[in-house]
């Protein structure tokens, strides 16, 4: 009987497993094309089947599985490490009793490894600052008024009001 995780798919009526790859194509002056890259792309697995006794609870587990994007490995006719449930379709029929019709998808997923540490061979400097802690620092106090200088102050010569002299003319010739 095939798991997917821990739920139990009481039948598996259909499974397709297409299987395709990328090319990157270039045209060249004469015409041509060229291929310089070729990529894998993951398997999808679509799954249909039917499913009886305590559906609720089954269809609530798979749900979770999606919904969380729970790694699981699936082995049923082929077996594919590290898939992930993309797409849960159920259909209630009158042909099934206590149950349910139901297309899945899977697809394969390639999960990184974390380097747990990394062994550098030239010793490096530290170019931060140590943390120091300083307290509360009072602010500044900015002046309100600009500070006095000993600088005189211009102030204009009185006007000469006698009427009939020779104000302004001083140094010409008569």
């Amino acid at each position: 009987m095939p798991y997917i995780k821990d739920v139990l798919i009481d039948v598996i009526t259909k499974v397709s497993m297409p299987e395709s790859s990328t090319t990157t194509d270039h045209a060249l002056e004469d015409g041509e094309q060229i291929t310089d890259h070729v990529k894998s792309n993951p398997i999808t697995i679509s799954l249909s089947g039917v499913i009886l006794d305590d559906t609720e609870a089954k269809v609530l587990k798979l749900r979770e599985y999606r919904e969380k994007g729970e790694i699981i490995d699936f082995d049923y006719m082929t077996a594919l490490k590290h898939v992930v449930i993309t797409d849960f379709n159920r259909d209630y029929e009158a042909k099934i009793k206590d149950g349910y019709a139901f297309t899945m998808t899977l697809k394969q997923i390639k999960v990184a490894k974390v380097a747990k540490f990394v062994s550098v061979s030239v010793p490096i400097k530290k170019q931060t600052k140590p943390v120091s802690n300083k307290g509360r620092q009072q602010k500044k106090k900015t002046p309100s008024k600009t500070s006095k200088t000993n600088k005189t102050k211009y102030t204009t010569p009185p006007k000469n009001t006698s009427s009939g002299g020779l104000a302004g003319l001083e140094g010409r010739k008569a």
